[in-house]
C-alpha cells in the first residue's frame, strides 16, 4: 500500500519518518501523526500530506461513538485500497450492507420527510423550486420531485444510471439541464480528462465519425451546446465558461483554468474570474447576433 501511494523509492523514508512496525508486516502512525489534524500542522510537501490522508483514510468501519461492540460502514468504504483487495465474495456482502445503510433503510424515511418538508418550503414563495439530486441520491428522489413539480438538474455526462452519459433525448420538462457546474470541469477542460471516453461521445452521441480530437474545437462545443438547447428541458443554463467556448476569440487559452472549484482538493480555492469584461461581449455585435442566431435556431427560440 505505501509503495502504491508514495512509490517504491519513498517506501522507507515514510516508513521511518512517520509509521511504527508493530509486527506480522503490520504498521500504525507515529503518535505524532496519527489524525489528519495533526499531519495538517505539520509543515511537509503536499504529495506527502495527501498521500499520509489516504493512509489514514483506509478505514473500512467506524467505531459507534457510545457502543464499543458496534461499528459504521465509512461513506469511502467503497473507494479504499482495502475494499479493493477483499475477495469478491466479500466485497460484495461490504456494498450490500453499504448500500443498505446509507440508502435501502433511510428511502421511506427520507420520503416521508420529503413530502412533510418540501410543500411547506414550496408554498412559502412565488419562485420556481429546483433540487440538485446529483450525487449520492435515493432512488426515490426522481419521483418525490415529479409528483412535487420541483425541477431536477442534469449534465449529460453525469448520469443517473449505468449509462457513460445522460441521454438529453429522455429528459423531462421538469428539469433544469446544464453543461457544468461550479464543481466539474468546464466542456473543454471535460473533453480533455479522458480520450477514450469522448471518443466514444464523438462517435455513438454526436455522431461524427474518425478519431475524436484531443482538444475540442469551437464546432464540438457548438455541437455540444446546441444539443442541450434542443433537450426538452424547461430551462437551459449554461455557465460563462462554455458559452465563451464557441468563440475562438473569447475563449481562454488554458481550459482547465476555468473551473470554479476542484471538491477533491482541499487546497484549490474559488478564484476564477471572467478574463474578459462584460462590456467588451455586449459590445460585441458579432459575438451577440451569433448567440441570438444560435439561440433562435433551437428549441429555446419557441
Amino acid at each position: 500500500m505505501i509503495d502504491e501511494v508514495f512509490g517504491r523509492d519513498n517506501r522507507d523514508w515514510i516508513i521511518q519518518t512517520f509509521l511504527d512496525y508493530i509486527g506480522d508486516s503490520n504498521y500504525r502512525f507515529k503518535a505524532e501523526f496519527n489524525n489528519q489534524k495533526a499531519i495538517e500542522n505539520t509543515q511537509m510537501e503536499n504529495w506527502v500530506r495527501e498521500g499520509l490522508y489516504k493512509l489514514q483514510e483506509n478505514v473500512i468501519f467506524l467505531k459507534d461513538d457510545e457502543n464499543s461492540e458496534k461499528y459504521h460502514p465509512r461513506i469511502g468504504l467503497l473507494s479504499t485500497i482495502s475494499f479493493r483487495e477483499f475477495g469478491d465474495d466479500y466485497k460484495g456482502r461490504l456494498e450490500r450492507l453499504y448500500n443498505d445503510y446509507f440508502y435501502g433503510r433511510n428511502y421511506d424515511f427520507w420520503k416521508e420527510k420529503a413530502y412533510e418538508k418540501l410543500p411547506a418550503l414550496k408554498n412559502s414563495t412565488k419562485m420556481l423550486a429546483c433540487g440538485e439530486d446529483l450525487g449520492m441520491v435515493p432512488d426515490n428522489v426522481p419521483d418525490v420531485m415529479y409528483h412535487l413539480d420541483i425541477l431536477r438538474l442534469i449534465i449529460e455526462r453525469m448520469p443517473a444510471d449505468e449509462r457513460f452519459v445522460s441521454s438529453l433525448s429522455e429528459v423531462p420538462y421538469l428539469s433544469v439541464v446544464t453543461t457544468s457546474s461550479h464543481d466539474t470541469s468546464p466542456l473543454r477542460a471535460w473533453w480533455e480528462e479522458n480520450h477514450d471516453l469522448t471518443q466514444r461521445y464523438y462517435n455513438e452521441v454526436m455522431g461524427w465519425y474518425g478519431e475524436a480530437p484531443n482538444y475540442a474545437s469551437v464546432e464540438i462545443i457548438q455541437e455540444i451546446i446546441k444539443r442541450n438547447l434542443n433537450s426538452n428541458a424547461m430551462m437551459v443554463i449554461l455557465p460563462i465558461q462554455d458559452w465563451l467556448a464557441m468563440s475562438e476569440h473569447f475563449r481562454k487559452e488554458n481550459a482547465k483554468s476555468e473551473q470554479i472549484n476542484i471538491p477533491a482538493d482541499p487546497y484549490h480555492y474559488w478564484n476564477y474570474r471572467l478574463h474578459c469584461n462584460l462590456e467588451a461581449l455586449i459590445e460585441n455585435q458579432e459575438w451577440t447576433d451569433f448567440l441570438k442566431n444560435f439561440i433562435k435556431e433551437s428549441k429555446r427560440a419557441y
